[in-house]
């Protein structure tokens, strides 16, 4: 029998594991596992497992989910909307799509004028790709030569698969059933339905470890109507899930997470938890923006890091975070150089009210200013705006922005893109860089400098967002800019380095908690020291991790602290003396190197002899991979 502390721990494992107050994601689904031969590939859809399936609705004039999700018009006034669902099963190694599509005209023609599902599953099969190539799926009554021939335009013709050959080895699988003729418009159409399946093993995918695994996916349904003869009123449209094409990774990816214990028996579903959290700083003075980061709010925040040739640092952030980020070295005096000092940054953030706040320090040991894109030092960040005057008027999707500041001439900050109209028109931001000590501006590197930071403030309600931002949730990727220059000038070179989103013309955006129940607190004693409240867990990091993570935590007193781990089951499996511990902010190391992979809980608990005083903080979560 559990006991009754067991039974505290695991409810509170339970609240840990929901993500109480966050909202859902709408970038994000499950995909249930089915047992083997619970469906056949014949485009009826009537197994029982897909009525248990989850889905997401497709219709033209709507959003299927931000910040990606859209639709477009490519000719004529759309009268006979997309109307579609979608829906997403694992069974063995293979993903399994189904489409129940509504449509009155259908038929086929060149790539513009058809009826056709396209779609991208990025192909994580090759470690060095990274972020992972695009994985391209053509299906429908498109009639191209890089398509498998067959007889998409006859009437009654059958629709095909593509690119030719290209992804034969993923062993894709489909059958379609129409509900009319298809390439004749005497009599309406009612709909067509397809069935699909996608080994993903093949493209480097793990869904049946026991942590599962999360497919990068995104998916168009283009509609022709009306084209079978030609009428006055033909149209031609697209309708998309987070990204409209697949042969390029932009808009944004759908997340599709799977694991072997989420089945269509196994009822509720696991919440799915932000890529990254920011808490709320709303107890903390107020940093003065002037680019150096000595305030003490910024000592309290993990934060994260950007380094370029580090895959480690790159495996440390969150769900698709490892394949989605990258780095690229453009050429410069026509040719890549070897890099000599890689560019290396930590970006912290929090918000207080309608403000958010970002820090970010550089080290770089050749500070730069030129206008040459490939060559910028600084950094980009890139932030959907919200309501209708960030919404793109074509494609009717988020817009994102381009917060970019580099080093300028004087070794201040130079503002471009967006940041000029947010700053000087809209007043809603200051921003403010600074060299650090004994650095810096020239581009031929005769000194070795230490680096800059650059220290932002964002009036997030000048960027649509509501008086108290609303849901919390923020849309964001982060590109660091290196430029080192030399003499001669075949040794100069240019790095870019990015966290998520590499910024407006690619996917995929971090989706970002702002927590308002996180908050960092402090108060001063006599001697002017900072002291927390409450005893708080502020998280660990790396998280995933392997194998070892940092902890940081608050602690109201000086004491004695105790780590204690606990499995799935709320067992206790580890407990670890750290010893006594002074009143303020504090971290440690904790190698889990005798633990196997998995999900596991932890909890701090503080004890003071001469306060008589003890103290624990609510049960957190971290998640090892090996």
């Amino acid at each position: 029998m559990i006991s009754k502390f067991y039974n505290t721990i695991f409810c509170l494992l339970l609240i840990s594991i929901v993500g109480v107050g966050q909202p859902k994601r709408s970038d994000a689904i499950w995909a249930r596992s089915v047992p083997s031969g619970s469906i056949i590939i014949d485009g009826k859809t009537n197994e029982a497992v897909w009525a248990k399936a989850e889905s997401i609705y497709v219709q033209y004039g709507k959003s299927a989910g931000l910040p990606g999700s859209g639709y477009a018009a490519e000719t004529g006034t759309i009268f006979d909307s997309t109307k579609a669902v979608v829906k997403f099963l694992i069974m063995g190694d293979s993903l399994y799509l189904s489409f129940t599509v509504k449509d009155s005209s259908i038929g086929g023609g060149n790539f513009g004028a058809a009826d056709a599902i396209i779609f991208n599953i990025r192909d994580k099969s090759e470690p060095k790709n990274r972020p992972s190539p695009s994985g391209e799926y053509l299906y429908g009554w498109i009639n191209e030569g890089w398509m498998e021939p067959g007889s998409v335009t006859s009437v009654g013709g059958a629709p095909s698969t593509g690119p030719t050959a290209k992804y034969i080895k993923t062993d894709y699988e489909t059958a379609t059933k129409v509900q009319g003729i298809t390439n004749s418009d005497v009599l309406p159409d009612t709909g067509y339905t397809v069935e699909m399946k996608i080994n993903l093993k093949k493209l480097g995918y793990n869904v049946n470890n026991v942590n599962g695994d999360i497919v990068m996916f995104n998916v168009a349904i283009r509609d022709c109507d009306w084209f079978w003869p030609v009428q006055d009123w033909v149209t031609f449209s697209r309708t998309w899930v987070q990204g409209p094409w697949a042969n390029v990774s932009n808009k944004n990816i759908l997340r599709i997470h799977v694991r072997p214990d989420v089945t269509t028996s196994s009822g509720s579903l696991p919440s799915i938890n932000p890529d990254y959290t920011i808490p709320n700083g709303k107890q903390m003075t107020t940093p003065t923006i002037d680019g150096e980061l000595n305030e003490a709010v910024w000592s309290k925040i993990p934060g994260f890091d950007i380094r370029f040739g580090d895959a480690k640092v790159r495996d440390t952030y969150q769900y698709i975070g490892p394949f989605a980020s990258g780095q690229y070295q453009p050429p410069v005096n026509g040719g890549t150089a070897t890099v000599y000092d890689s560019s290396k940054a930590t970006i912290k953030m929090f918000f207080k009210g309608n403000i958010l706040y970002v820090g970010v320090d550089v080290q770089d040991q050749a500070v730069q200013y030129t206008d040459v894109y490939d060559r910028w030092d600084g950094l980009i960040l890139t932030l959907n705006g919200l309501g209708k005057d960030y919404m793109n008027q074509t494609d009717h999707d988020q817009i994102p922005l381009k917060l970019t500041v580099t080093v300028g001439k004087n070794g201040k900050d130079s503002l471009r893109d967006y940041y000029p109209k947010l700053r000087d028109s809209l007043k809603g931001a200051q921003v403010a860089l600074k060299l650090k000590a004994n650095s810096t501006v020239d581009t031929v590197g005769n000194d070795e400098d230490a680096g800059y930071q650059i220290e932002q403030a964002i009036d997030l309600t000048k960027l649509g967002y509501p008086a108290g931002l609303g849901n919390g949730v923020l849309y964001l990727g982060a590109t660091l800019f290196d430029g080192d220059s030399y003499i001669p000038t075949s040794l100069s070179y240019g790095t870019r380095t990015w966290w998520f989103r590499e910024h407006d013309g690619f996917a995929a955006a971090a989706f970002v908690y702002m927590d308002s129940t996180i908050i960092l607190t402090s108060v001063e004693n006599k001697n002017g020291k900072e002291i927390p409240t409450e005893f708080q867990l502020l998280g660990n990091y790396p998280n995933p991790f392997n194998p070892s993570t940092t902890i940081q935590f608050n602690l109201p007193f000086e004491g004695n602290v105790t780590l204690t781990v606990y499995d799935m089951l709320g067992r206790s499996i580890s407990s670890k003396e750290l010893g006594e511990m002074k009143s303020g902010f504090n971290s440690f190391s904790y190698n889990a190197s005798g633990l196997s992979t998995g999900v596991y809980f932890y909890q701090l608990r503080a004890y003071s002899t001469t306060q008589n005083r003890e103290s624990s903080t609510p049960v957190s979560k971290m998640m090892l991979i090996k």
